[in-house]
């Protein structure tokens, strides 16, 4: 991984750096954690390690479906 954890204030400063790009948060995120992402400027997020390593990957799937669905 060429760079180390950004963290929410590093993505609102991404986001501006981009401009009219679309940007995707992407690394550690959690269903807690969304809110702030989307708020810091992301347009989306790209989860895989919440999902498979919960003990209901499934269930997990649904939960970030119900989510994410506020912003589709």
């Amino acid at each position: 991984m060429p760079w180390a954890p950004q963290g929410l204030e590093r993505l609102s400063e991404w986001q501006r750096k981009v401009g009219d790009l679309h940007l995707v948060a992407i690394g550690g995120l959690t269903i807690d954690r969304l809110d702030g992402v989307f708020a810091a400027g992301a347009d989306s997020a790209a989860v895989v390690t919440d999902i498979t390593l919960h003990a209901d990957p499934e269930e997990r799937t649904r939960q970030w479906i119900g989510k994410t669905s506020q912003w589709r």
